[in-house]
């Protein structure tokens, strides 16, 4: 049996950015943006005469690579296996096609505001072109049958019309509710 595992990697995406982001700016960019001056007494820099700025200018070329050490190569590394893992997330997530929305009037190709005379005319030119028995090469001929009779159904009665106007529900309106799954022992 097939399971639908997409929601793995569009968890796992979201987290690993969430952290990676952060992550990757305090652990390499900062430190190469301010040329590794981290390890110096950066309090020299509030002082803008002519002796401390070039104390400053002196003790940042003394240290310019200094955090290009084993650690700062190995933190690399790190990141660069983090980011391509969350690259190959990020692939597996995009080709995947948003769920479909069910929207009776657009599906019988007629207006919102459609007559019932207009609806049927539609939906009995679609059921012949789309009925199962006309398409024995399409598997998904059956679902696209469903769905058509039931738009038809929904425009065609009233109450299920204005329901489905009001709430985007048929059956009027739904009750939500969410649920968390724990452990036993929780």
């Amino acid at each position: 049996m097939d399971y639908d595992d997409s929601a793995f990697y569009y968890f796992s995406t979201a987290v690993m950015s969430a952290f990676l982001v952060p992550v990757t700016y305090n652990m390499i960019i900062k430190p190469v943006i301010n040329g590794g001056d981290i390890t110096i007494n950066t309090s020299l820099r509030q002082c803008k005469c002519h002796h401390c700025v070039d104390r400053m200018a002196n003790r940042l070329k003394a240290f310019k690579f200094k955090y290009i050490n084993k650690w700062f190569l190995l933190k690399l590394a790190i990141l660069s296996i983090m980011w391509y893992t969350n690259f190959a997330c990020f692939n597996m997530v995009k080709d995947i096609e948003p769920l479909k929305t069910f929207i009776p009037h657009e599906l019988l190709g007629v207006e919102e505001n459609a007559s019932v005379k207009d609806v049927k005319r539609a939906y009995r030119k679609l059921s012949r072109e789309k009925h199962p028995d006309k398409n024995p090469d399409n598997p998904e001929a059956v679902n696209e049958f469903i769905q058509i009779t039931k738009a038809y159904t929904i425009m065609t009665d009233e109450t299920a019309r204005d329901n489905f106007l009001k709430y985007g529900n048929p059956d009027g309106k739904g009750s939500f509710a969410v649920g968390i799954a724990l452990p036993n022992f929780l």
